[in-house]
């Protein structure tokens, strides 16, 4: 199921946290689109080169490299070797032939002559009377688990995720058999021809539920709200609330950084701790606050400075984001929580 997509507000959101461009995905069933160029790669490929190189491109049975990617999406017979499986049995012994042809038929092809081809383009530079049936993302877990669930928070449905097929199963057929959200890892070959690091996945998002990523990943949650809610009356977190805030009572410093900063702390802060944090918009900071002074305490330190917030950081996994904490208004918190 198809449906017009609000483009523009989709690359605001995504700009700065995502790899390259988010990538428009649509099916031909005649000739190839004008303002696209065919390109002789493997199928799977059109997505690297829209969203690495912004390029509008296609395949079809005449512009493509790879007869098996070819043959899953109907517009290539493939030989006996892709039909029946032994592609896989062949030349990767762990797979069974059973196994092996179950992902060469079925569910994960497209029938013969069911398209002619498919196109990729940015999804910032569609060409005009271009209808998006899909958007696809490659980013990190971090971002998946946002914008994976761009169905799932409208009608409960979880994405689909998958294994052991090809990739093109995911990127070309399954979107159009189920019309679902998938999150994917993507299989050996899919990931290297779009020389995906280690830390990357694959959404593929319909266009039915593409808007939605803006809502996710763009609007403000209650982070702090939604971790005191689930606190229950004797954690731990209200006993540390409550010496925090008899700590801020009588710290004339933590009086200047509510002034500076708008931040609430209860022990000593760094300047330029201070600062880092406060590039963070307002709905994150106090978690950030509470998070940092708590790694403080746990390291026995009385006083936070900068290195305390990148070990603090470290310690949860966003250490690579701090090493941009100097960035100005492009800074490490910036670009991963803040609209564009």
């Amino acid at each position: 199921m198809s449906k017009t997509v609000d483009t523009q507000a989709i690359c605001n959101t995504l700009e700065g946290k995502i790899r390259g461009k988010p990538v428009a995905i649509s099916r031909f069933t005649e000739q190839p689109p004008a303002g696209f160029e065919g390109m002789k790669i493997d199928p799977c490929q059109i997505l690297r080169h829209a969203m690495d190189h912004g390029k509008r491109v296609y395949f079809d049975r005449q512009h493509q490299d790879c007869i098996h990617g070819a043959y899953i999406t109907g517009v290539h017979p493939g030989n006996e070797q892709i039909r029946s499986g032994r592609l896989l049995t062949d030349y990767i012994p762990v797979y069974n032939l059973d196994a092996a042809h179950t992902f060469n038929s079925g569910e994960y092809i497209l029938p013969q002559g069911t398209v002619k081809g498919f196109c990729a383009a940015p999804l910032d530079d569609l060409p005009d009377g271009m209808e998006v049936e899909w958007v696809v993302l490659v980013c990190t877990p971090a971002v998946a688990a946002l914008a994976g669930a761009a169905r799932a928070v409208k009608d409960g449905t979880r994405p689909d995720t998958a294994a052991g097929n090809s990739f093109c199963s995911d990127l070309f057929v399954t979107p159009m058999l189920t019309g679902n959200v998938i999150v994917t890892t993507g299989d050996m070959g899919g990931r290297m021809n779009n020389k995906l690091r280690e830390s990357e996945l694959f959404v593929i998002v319909p266009a039915q539920w593409a808007d939605n990523i803006t809502s996710i990943i763009g609007d403000t949650p209650d982070v702090k709200g939604i971790y005191e809610a689930t606190r229950p009356e004797d954690s731990a977190y209200w006993d540390r609330q409550k010496a925090k805030a008899e700590r801020a009572a009588g710290d004339s410093g933590a009086q200047q950084a509510l002034k500076k900063y708008g931040l609430a702390v209860s022990m000593p802060w760094d300047d330029a701790a201070l600062q880092a944090i406060s590039k963070a918009p307002g709905f994150v900071r106090k978690m950030a606050v509470g998070n940092v002074e708590d790694y403080a305490e746990e390291q026995n330190l009385d006083r936070v400075t900068l290195e305390v917030v990148k070990a603090q950081a470290d310690s949860v996994g966003m250490g690579k984001f701090m090493r941009e904490v100097g960035g100005g208004k492009d800074g490490w918190l910036k670009r991963l929580f803040g609209k564009r």
